[in-house]
This record gives C-alpha cells, structure tokens and sequence, in this order.
C-alpha cells in the first residue's frame, strides 16, 4: 500500500536554521522514487520573534517544480496552543487553518498515513485536541523531532528548540492516540553549538556542505545555492533553469550543516543505514547505525519529558544511535544517495 506523509516544518525566509530546507529535499526524493506520496507540507507560522521571516512557499514551488509534483501546502496558527479546550472556540478561522489541514490530509488518506514534525508541535495538538479519534484510526505514526532524550532528567541540559517553540504543544502530543516515534535532538542540550556532539538518544549530527553539494545534480545544488545563501528575489524559477550559472559560493561549501531528523525519513518507508552509509531493509537491525526502542513515556505540560524501556505491547518508541563512530558519516553518505532521486 502507498505510504503518505505530510511534512510539519518551520521553512522559512529567510532562514533560521537551513536543515529544513535538507530535511523537505530529502522528503521531495522520496516522493520523486516513489517510496511515499507527499500529502503535504504544513509550514509554521513564524515565531514571535522572527518578524522579518515567512513561510518559504518558494523553497515548496521550487522542489515542486524539480520533482513535477504537486503540493499542498498550509500555513500554521499564529496562536500557542494551550490545554485548555475553551480557547479553541476562540481561532479564528485563519488560526485552525493548519489543523484542519492536517485533519483533513489524514480524513481522506488511504493506506499508512504518516507524519512528521521538524518544528513546532502547536497545529498537531490543536488537530488532536479537535478530532482525537481520526489520529487514532487513521495514523499509522508520528515522527517527532524535538526534545531531549537523556533518561535523567537532571543531565538533560535544559529545553530543547522545537520544544520551547509551544511546550504545551509538545506536552499533549504525547497523549495522542497513535504511535509515535520520539526523535530527541539531543540527548543533552547544549548552551553552545560548538558543543553538539553525536549521542545515544539523540539525532544530530553535521556534515561539510562542501562534501555534499557536488554530488548532486545540477539544479538540485541551485536549489540549495538559492536557499543556503538567503535569497530572497522573485525570480527562483530562473535558477533552477539555468544551473550552470548559478554555481555555490565558497562560503556555502565550506559550511557545516547541522541536522536531525534524516533518520526518520528513512524509517517510514521501512529502511535503515548501515556503517559504510548503504540504505538498506529495517529489517537488518543488526547492520543499522540507528534504531528505535519501545518505550513509556511521560511528559509535564512544561515539556519535560522522560522514559522508561517497555515492551513490545507499547506504541511508543525512543529513537536510538547503535554506532556513535559512524552514525554521522553513515548518515551523510545515505542522505547524498536518497538525493540523487532529484535530477
């Protein structure tokens, strides 16, 4: 049956941090070969204090046009989501507009419905909170990138980006009633980037831009000139239609990229990555530099959250690095394959 996916992501331009623009490449790839269909792609509204940044409907149109695939897309609620159900009534209609979005995208799918969120959790809780019941026999699973994965919480090192984006949104997305695939960013959070290092139960990892960039195709590298470098002209057509002359600057290459979620994307569709960064089946978890362990979990309404080891009863499950030497190098082959579907 055909996998579907809608795609939650704080895109925007310019940007606050690239990853996303990799993160939907890497999605548009899927769906360029196949292995998913691409239902959608909710952008954030931007936070409060990025008033100079919108949603990147260009970046959207851009993938769009290299894939030939259609895209719908929303723009979420400019409102945090909070625990109390009276504030619901009180949207207006342009705030519900992300929810209904989502809701509507797991209404009419047929077959796996998937979801992953690489932002903020606010539409996601709002859309439980009006329809709990089409999560719960409509989703086949949530991918959730955010938080902080230490088991203690004392050496967890504070609150994660995407969960200070609407903690109470994070909080109640762990009550919905479908699987969920927790993602944590970091094991411990760090104060400064110059600290992020691999762990355990955390996703990120970096690659040199430079060491990507030009094993891709021609007009997929102006798609990331265009973004990497903060453009914001009308004209994104133009770069993708003459590739040749739009060539990285030496900046953009020797960059590093910090990211997160890959992972994740290659698990929906029923693959994992092995040390030398060859994609291969889940199935061959013993070859897998990354894997997902069954879990309980809670979560305060402040967006703390711990874990426990569960059974195999449990639909929650914890993402896990089974090879920290080579989870970041693995990751970075697999992810310059899977975007090779971009010609």
């Amino acid at each position: 049956m055909t996998i579907r996916l809608l795609h939650q992501t704080d895109l925007f331009r310019p940007y606050e941090d690239p990853d996303d623009h990799w993160d939907l490449a890497c999605v548009y790839a899927l769906a360029a070969s196949g292995q998913l269909e691409l239902g959608g792609v909710l952008v954030d509204f931007p936070p409060g204090d990025s008033p100079a940044r919108s949603p990147d409907v260009t970046g959207i149109a851009q993938l769009s046009y290299l894939t030939g695939l259609p895209t719908h897309m929303a723009v979420g609620s400019s409102v945090p989501y909070t625990h109390d159900r009276a504030s619901l009534a009180t949207l207006s209609r342009r705030d519900r507009a992300g929810a209904e979005f989502l809701l509507n995208y797991l209404r009419e799918s047929e077959g796996p419905a998937y979801i992953s969120i690489v932002g903020s959790c606010r539409d996601l809780a709002i859309a439980a909170k009006l329809d709990p019941d089409v999560f719960r026999n409509k989703c086949a699973g949530i991918y959730l990138n955010a938080g902080a994965g230490h088991p203690e919480i004392a050496k967890q090192g504070g609150t994660e980006y995407n969960v200070v984006l609407n903690a109470a949104a994070y909080a109640a997305t762990f009550d919905i009633p479908c699987p969920i695939y927790w993602m944590p960013c970091h094991e411990t959070v760090f104060k400064e980037w110059l600290d992020y290092r691999v762990q355990q139960f955390g996703t990120y990892y970096r690659f040199k831009q430079g060491d990507v960039l030009p094993k891709l195709s021609s007009v997929l590298q102006s798609y990331f000139t265009y973004s990497l470098e903060g453009r914001t002209d009308a004209r994104y057509l133009q770069p993708l239609l003459t590739p040749r002359h739009d060539t990285s600057a030496v900046r953009t290459l020797q960059e590093y990229r910090n990211m997160w979620c890959t992972a994740g994307f290659f698990h929906m569709v029923s693959q994992a990555v092995d040390k030398a960064g060859k994609i291969i089946a889940v199935s061959n978890v013993d070859d897998a530099v990354f894997g997902f362990r069954p879990v309980h979990i809670k979560c305060d309404p402040n967006g703390v959250t711990t874990w426990k080891d569960a059974g195999s009863e449990s639909n929650r499950f914890l993402f896990e690095v089974k090879d920290l030497d080579s989870y970041a190098s693995a990751m970075t082959v697999a992810m310059t394959t899977l975007l090779g579907a971009i010609q």
